[in-house]
């Protein structure tokens, strides 16, 4: 049994000169300062392209619990011990709206640990973007009293996000300061990194592009958009006339973004 001069000694032995397994050993049986840990939460910004509307639709759930009960909210929650934040995400949205998700389209938004964002304590969250290929169909589950589609806006002149049907535009905890983030993401990489033309449907015409894309800046982006033709656009031929009874030109995407 090796004995040391002071602890100092002994702590300078297993930290620099020991084997790992030995260092993690001693270091298991240590008096050692406790610090307090957050609880960490999973809350996903849920993009589709709704094929009635033409437009694009943001899923949220309808809280039947406190906190903010009945309140809107983005789906997510509490993460499990073993998983990594992208499964949290996954395992959530099915639970609470059931509704499947590719790993591949979980994007990490952002790590918020703003004080007091929950009132059950301190909880850090880690946001994700999810554009879906699809439009599925929400049903709720788990603690979600609702689960469903909404379509949104982005006033011009206040940059403010509007969700209709949601009188009070007031969404739980933080909920409405993330998704305007993800909305300002989406603004800030239109013309670089556009991953939001993954959401159109696999023949779509130039009008669905403008309209979606007003939706997502606020305003007709059409200077913005003129470049989409000859880089992320193949031509279809395809004789159909838009709602205002003109010809339309149809497109697909090249490749996904």
């Amino acid at each position: 049994m090796l004995t040391f001069a002071n602890k100092a000694s002994e702590k300078d032995y297993y930290e620099h000169q020991a084997t790992e397994a030995d260092f993690l050993a001693w270091y298991a049986e240590q008096d050692r300062q406790t610090y307090e840990t957050p609880s960490v939460t999973v809350d996903n910004v849920i993009l589709a392209y709704n094929p009635e509307t033409k437009r694009l639709n943001l899923l949220l759930i309808q809280r039947r619990a406190h906190p903010d009960l009945h309140h809107w909210a983005l789906p997510g929650g509490f993460l499990d011990q073993n998983e990594d934040t992208t499964q949290a995400a996954i395992r959530e949205v099915y639970e609470e709206t059931h509704v499947q998700i590719d790993p591949e389209l979980v994007d990490q938004l952002k790590t918020i640990a703003t004080p007091g964002r929950d009132p059950r304590g301190w909880v850090v969250t880690v946001a994700h973007l999810v554009f879906l290929p699809h439009f599925p169909e929400a049903q709720a589950g788990d603690d979600a009293a609702r689960a469903q589609w909404f379509d949104f806006s982005v006033n011009p002149e206040t940059d403010q996000l509007q969700i209709k049907g949601i009188p009070d535009q007031q969404l739980a905890f933080d909920h409405s300061a993330i998704l305007k983030m993800a909305i300002q993401v989406m603004q800030d990489n239109f013309e670089r990194k556009p991953k939001w033309l993954n959401l159109l449907p696999p023949i779509f015409s130039w009008q669905e592009v403008e309209t979606i894309s007003q939706q997502i800046m606020g305003y007709r982006a059409s200077a913005l958009l003129s470049h989409y033709r000859e880089v992320y656009f193949m031509p279809v031929d395809a004789e159909q006339k838009n709602d205002e009874c003109k010809p339309d030109t149809f497109f697909r995407l090249k490749a996904s973004i």
